[in-house]
């Protein structure tokens, strides 16, 4: 993943998560489209992200805390991508 690639995930991901309530089918879709493949739906949304053919696995809630855990999830999701990539 390049620095370019990686910078447009972000910004994806930070504009899917803005506002964030609740999980609905369109987001599920929007981040199959990113790459980000559903496992399962328990207490919390399970995905699994491949870089350079390795399983990264991300917890989103089902039912955020307040108004800014979207833009957390967005950026922990980013910083462990970005950590891995070695960017």
């Amino acid at each position: 993943m390049s620095a370019v690639e990686f910078e447009s995930l972000k910004k994806e991901l930070k504009v899917l998560f803005a506002g964030y309530k609740k999980i609905t089918p369109a987001m599920i879709n929007k981040l199959d489209s990113l790459g980000f493949i559903l496992v399962r739906r328990t207490n919390h949304y399970i995905f699994d992200y491949y870089l350079n053919g390795k399983r990264i696995r991300f917890e989103v809630d089902k039912t955020p805390g307040d108004f800014r855990s979207g833009i957390k999830t967005a950026c922990v999701i980013c910083r462990i991508i970005k950590q891995e990539a070695g960017l």
